[in-house]
């Protein structure tokens, strides 16, 4: 005993001041060491809660060796299913519930094995415990009259071993506790209490818990009951701000030592038992308010399925509309456009271009013979154009060609059904990415017709000697019309048009056919959205006014995911020139920007706060924190680590954290799945930047004092989730968590 006692002492005569390796890692390894020292069945049980507390915690690395002094605590186990003060000692009621609760709290983190020995153990302890107990309550040792503490303790030890309120044992011994005075300190006391009402599910009113809240703030207590209270505290109310408070006090009282962590119950500063004690109960409470999520696999959510189209390619070079289809000039065209933002391989792109350059011949020898416009021709020209393969004569060739192709004067389409906008909408294009400028009579001819024959969108087109009518107008259509018209017509005499194709779009795209008929079943149906017309829909509409963005995002990920374009030449590249637009950020949570203030340098965004404010923020960084803390002389967001403070809208979360849910509408905010009046909220949001990370803090100027004090209580250590709204509700101030 001597020995173990002088050991302990030498670690405390070594204390210096030193910079910590973190908290949390700093007391699991002194309290790994400290416990495999000592032979005291408490001493061990309480190392083991706390290092079982801690093991999902931990930051740098540290396995604490549970199994270990588990093994030790095992061989002290008396026949009668109890534990003595000391390994051969007889069983008494307070060690053996010690024991009990350090082997349940260590249980999750055992192997199967272990856990086939613990398991008996625990049970043979907790049949001890009840056998021990009589009329009131439990004295040290069977047979003698109930005292307090071992009865706190074996009520807490029956809580971890699942035993409630409900129990007629818990009851009897609750009911005895609320009026006994107990043999040790009042506060230790009504810490183990709360504890123990903690693990049975006994409620406990809200006074006593401001009451423990106030005593922690404001009075004068050992180091051992305020560790104590405080992971009683944090066992029975959320972090707020109080007990962030609270918590930042407790962790200020450490002793650092190299990589070591503890805490001495002054004024008994080399009681052995103390410094376990007092340190274990320390350690949980801070590990039950800090978590640290293990890293996970980061997936890139705007991945490109560009080894889906390279797979496509047919022997020939060219891209049929399906896989294994015959090559198709529109096919190939958008795989050609798609291929360019993957990792293209020169072979596979020659062999395309030259499938192009017999197809634009046929094509054209095609037209010569059928006097109409094809649509294959139109592509094979684009993609000539694409890598500028087209001779200034082949160009000229071309203008000709087109121009021969008309049916009437401006007019496109086939000898059966007369003109169709379709056609006449491809032959505008090429005409002017040929290099005809849109005022040619030829291209606004073209225009009046197709702004004369409809005010609702286009579709097919019937031509009769006595009339002429649209049938079904459909997007595609309506869509190459509108492109074709970009820039030539008005936006007021485009504006019908694009009503009408907003109209058409469902379930977050838009179909070839909102609804369509089918004849056979005499039924309408609703049509299926696809990801090139929605893409194309998008990029149009943009330039009118309407930003679908943020929306087609959704579908094309959703539509990549679902397999909705599998083997579909089109789609798969219209997914892909989608995707290839955003910067892939990858998922960040409040645990990220935890970690980074510790190790970056922020520059401190707020522009709605004083500057007495934002330097009493700053202060309180640095002394929280080992990063650094400067004001930015900027409100704009560049590619490091930033802490924002600003009210809502002001910043777009998506650039920075596209998979949290951030929506403002009609005064209240919504993030992940929690809706809260804005005027009532601060919402805090991580995000990523390309060289660091973002925090940032939304508030309304009402609630400006609630976003200081994030800082300025200390809380900041303590945030956790994917994001966290601060409620304000009656003069309180409510967490939660989101994520």
């Amino acid at each position: 005993m001597m020995k173990k006692v002088l050991a302990l002492m030498m670690i405390v005569f070594m204390l210096i001041p030193a910079v910590s390796a973190g908290t949390i890692d700093g007391s699991v390894k002194f309290l790994g060491d400290s416990a495999e020292s000592t032979k005291q069945t408490r001493e061990i049980s309480l190392a083991v809660m706390a290092l079982s507390g801690a093991a999902s915690d931990l930051d740098g690395g540290i396995v604490p060796d549970i199994s270990t002094l588990l093994e030790t605590l095992l061989s002290y186990q008396n026949p009668d299913g109890g534990w003595g003060l000391y390994p051969g000692e007889t069983s008494n009621v307070l060690d053996t519930a010690y024991a009990v609760i350090a082997l349940e709290r260590a249980y999750p983190h055992l192997d199967t094995m272990t856990r086939l020995k613990v398991r008996p153990a625990i049970q043979s302890g907790v049949s001890y415990l009840l056998s021990a107990k009589n009329e009131n309550g439990w004295g040290y040792v069977p047979g003698t009259p109930a005292s307090c503490y071992p009865t706190i303790v074996a009520v807490w030890a029956l809580g971890e071993s699942g035993y409630t309120y409900n129990s007629q044992t818990v009851r009897d011994a609750i009911k005895y506790l609320e009026n006994a005075s107990c043999e040790i300190s009042g506060y230790e006391a009504l810490a183990l209490k709360l504890i123990a009402y903690h693990s049975t599910g006994y409620p406990v009113d809200k006074e006593t818990i401001d009451e423990v809240k106030d005593v922690l703030l404001n009075g004068e207590i050992t180091m051992k009951e305020r560790a104590m209270l405080t992971y009683a505290l944090v066992l029975h109310t959320p972090v707020d701000f109080d007990t962030a408070r609270i918590l930042i006090k407790l962790e200020s009282y450490r002793k650092t030592s190299n990589d070591l962590v503890y805490w001495m119950n002054t004024p008994n500063l080399f009681s052995s038992t103390e410094l376990i004690a007092t340190t274990s109960f320390a350690l949980m409470a801070l590990s039950t308010s800090f978590e640290t999520l293990p890293p996970s696999e980061v997936k890139n959510p705007y991945e490109m399925p560009c080894q889906a189209l390279k797979n496509m390619q047919n022997p020939d070079g060219g891209w049929g509309l399906t896989l294994n289809s015959p090559s198709d000039e529109k096919a190939t065209y958008y795989a050609l456009m798609a291929i360019k933002e993957c990792y293209p391989e020169k072979e596979a792109i020659d062999k395309a271009v030259a499938w192009a350059r017999e197809a634009f011949q046929k094509d054209a020898l095609w037209i010569e013979q059928n006097g109409r416009m094809s649509v294959g021709y139109y592509y094979a020209l684009e993609i000539l154009f694409m890598y500028n393969n087209l001779t200034e004569e082949e160009k000229a060739q071309a203008i000709e060609l087109i121009r021969n192709a008309q049916l009437d004067y401006g007019l496109w389409g086939n000898t059966v059904l007369g003109p169709q906008p379709y056609e006449t909408a491809l032959a505008v294009k090429a005409l002017r990415d040929l290099g005809v400028p849109s005022d040619d009579p030829l291209i606004q001819k073209a225009k009046d017709w197709l702004l004369s024959i409809t005010n609702d969108g286009w579709g097919t087109y019937v031509t009769t000697r006595y009339f002429a009518y649209m049938l079904k107008p459909d997007v595609l259509t309506t869509l190459t019309v509108l492109e074709a018209l970009d820039g030539i017509a008005t936006p007021e005499e485009l504006q019908p048009h694009i009503e009408w194709l907003i109209e058409q779009r469902i379930n977050g795209g838009w179909p070839y056919w909102k609804t369509y008929y089918v004849w056979e079943k005499n039924k309408e149906f609703q049509g299926t959205p696809s990801v090139e017309l929605t893409v194309r829909v998008t990029d149009l509409l943009i330039k009118y006014g309407h930003n679908y963005t943020n929306e087609t995002l959704d579908f094309v990920m959703e539509a990549r995911d679902s397999g909705l374009i599998e083997d579909k030449t089109l789609e798969t590249a219209s997914a892909i020139l989608y995707l290839s637009r955003f910067q892939y950020v990858p998922p960040v949570n409040l645990y990220d920007i935890e970690r980074a203030l510790n190790t970056d340098v922020f520059q401190i965004i707020a522009p709605g706060m004083d500057p007495e404010s934002v330097n009493e923020i700053i202060t309180t960084l640095n002394d929280l924190f080992s990063g650094g803390f400067i004001p930015a002389n900027s409100t704009v967001i560049g590619e490091e680590s930033y802490i924002v403070m600003a009210n809502f809208g002001d910043y777009f979360i998506r650039d920075y954290n596209p998979y949290m849910r951030f929506h403002l509408e009609d005064g209240t905010v919504t993030v992940g799945n929690i809706t809260v009046p804005t005027d009532k909220a601060v919402v805090l949001v991580p995000g990523k930047t390309p060289k660091g990370v973002v925090f940032f803090i939304f508030y309304e100027p009402e609630n400006v004092e609630i976003a200081k004090e994030i800082f300025t209580t200390g809380f900041i250590r303590y945030i956790r989730g994917e994001a966290m709204v601060f409620l304000s509700e009656n003069g309180k101030v409510r967490v939660i968590v989101v994520g």
